[in-house]
């Protein structure tokens, strides 16, 4: 009798249960026309994305298509008519919806994890990497569960789009490396696997590959203290993108404010920074930006040597804020605010 009656309430609840679709119409289209095609490698576990509820109901979010191989190359294949002749793959490895109880409700959340990749002479080389991890609470969404589909499809065809820019890491893997290569591509880098190259680097790929600025070199006042940085034929640089400068061997991250030596431990490099160092207030960062005489590489000597002293004396709250080792992105850690 028990048997029973847990058979019909299990199939009571299957049949109340609806089920939200993730519809891929966002346009992934590629206005260079270099993209051949689109590829996914799903390295998820569990496929089952899981399910959230929308006014006590229970919704399960689902693909359009229990074959993902075939939906998302023809999602490609209906936004690209004209083809090039690069391969790009998506990599999903993580994705997740549950539902997480409050004291007067139930608030859905989200976690999504995913990586690009393009193939060349039958090697991978990384492109993009986003993480997702989103609260979606009933009072700020109308219908919770369209919300958070719209916002799934939204975010695979942006990392997809932004891919198609991206000059990518000049780290081949193979395909069997495809599911370690955070580690792998990281320790095969030349910033992480021996000595920096001095100069100035104005990005985190030339960073990461330790290929310094060839018209760009780090200036000194007359103490030997870093200033900024300027043209190798001796005139200022206005430039504004400086990722990092290296001096004797050490390497400093460049902020708003001012210059932070990088460290090192068993995690990769990071700065021990404050909030104010990362996202000052308006006026600071007005400062630092500007572009009047004096202003080398977005960095203006009296920030550095008054701004930024000033903080470092008055803020006594540092972090360990991590440097993604593929992407250059800061890790921000538990209980850091932008607000400060």
């Amino acid at each position: 009798m028990k048997k029973i009656f847990f058979l019909v309430l299990f199939s009571a609840f299957a049949s109340a249960q609806k089920t939200q679709l993730i519809e891929l119409r966002n346009s992934i289209k590629d206005r260079n026309h270099l993209a051949k095609s689109l590829t996914l490698i799903d390295l998820r576990e569990d496929k089952n994305i899981g399910t959230v509820s929308h006014r006590k109901e229970p919704y399960e979010l689902k693909f359009e298509s229990e074959d993902l191989g075939k939906l998302f190359a023809e999602w490609f294949s209906a936004d690209n008519k004209e083809q090039g002749s690069t391969e790009y793959f998506l990599m999903l490895e993580d994705l997740k919806a549950i539902d997480i109880p409050t004291e007067r409700t139930v608030m859905a959340h989200l976690e999504m994890k995913m990586a690009t990749f393009l193939k060349r002479n039958n090697k991978y080389y990384f492109l993009k990497k986003s993480k997702v991890s989103k609260d979606y609470e009933p009072k700020n969404h109308a219908y919770v569960t369209r919300v958070m589909a719209a916002g799934i499809s939204a975010q695979i065809a942006n990392i997809v789009k932004d891919s198609y820019d991206e000059k990518g890491l000049n780290v081949p893997i193979s395909e069997t490396e495809l599911e370690n290569y955070e580690k792998i591509i990281s320790e095969r880098l030349p910033a992480y696997s021996g000595s920096f190259t001095d100069g100035v680097y104005t990005d985190y790929k030339s960073f990461a590959e330790q290929k310094p600025d060839k018209e760009l070199v780090v200036r000194k006042n007359t103490e030997g203290r870093i200033k900024g940085v300027k043209r190798t034929d001796g005139y200022d640089n206005f430039k504004r993108d400086i990722f990092a400068v290296v001096d004797n061997g050490i390497a400093y991250k460049r902020t708003p404010t001012t210059l932070i030596e990088l460290e090192k431990d068993n995690e990769g490099y990071f700065i021990t920074a404050s909030a104010e160092e990362i996202f000052p207030p308006d006026n600071t960062l007005l400062i630092a930006g500007t572009s009047n005489a004096g202003a080398i590489g977005g960095l203006v000597a009296a920030v550095i040597d008054i701004t930024a002293a000033k903080i470092r004396r008055q803020n006594a709250k540092y972090y360990r804020i991590g440097i993604d080792a593929l992407t250059g992105e800061y890790i921000l850690p538990e209980g850091f605010s932008k607000s400060r």
